[in-house]
């Protein structure tokens, strides 16, 4: 290895910094910049990812139904609670209920599960698998398409 200023060969290198620039220097040339300053090698640690949990007791057939708002307000006021009790009784914030009955927002299926269970209501409903029957479509253009489309432009 060499001196970057000087040339000469260098058994021991120092690394340097000179207007701005890293340099690998012998000793004579070591003073003609500023030290870099020796940055303790971090330690790599390494972390387990977890997955996340796939929920088993949701059945992946069945959707929420168009309603739920009305379903849960009127449950809500037939016990005669308020927003902010059905709220602290499903451990969810007021706004989250609010915005439910309101139908702002769909419920996550962990809060709909808790719906469920403290009104005592079935808030999902089976859904049939649509079976969509697709038609293989050739996508190269014919003389024809071609001659519309000329058409079409003029």
């Amino acid at each position: 290895m060499e001196c970057e200023i000087c040339g000469k060969p260098i058994r021991k290198g120092y690394k340097i910094i000179v207007e701005g620039s890293e340099m690998t220097v012998c000793e004579d040339c070591k003073s003609l910049g500023v030290e870099k300053p020796k940055v303790p090698q971090r330690r790599t640690v390494s972390k387990t990812v977890s997955r996340p949990k796939v929920r088993t007791d949701i059945d992946l057939g069945e959707e929420l139904v168009e309603d739920y708002h009305v379903i849960i307000r009127r449950e809500r006021e037939r016990r005669g609670w308020s927003q902010e009790e059905l709220a602290k009784r499903i451990q969810e914030k007021v706004s989250l209920v609010r915005k439910i009955e309101n139908a702002e927002i769909t419920p996550e299926p962990d809060v709909i599960e808790k719906l469920e269970r403290i009104l005592g209501v079935k808030l999902r409903e089976s859904v049939e698998e649509v079976k969509v029957e697709r038609k293989k479509v050739d996508l190269t253009p014919t003389l024809g398409d071609i001659v519309v489309i000329r058409k079409k432009k003029s």
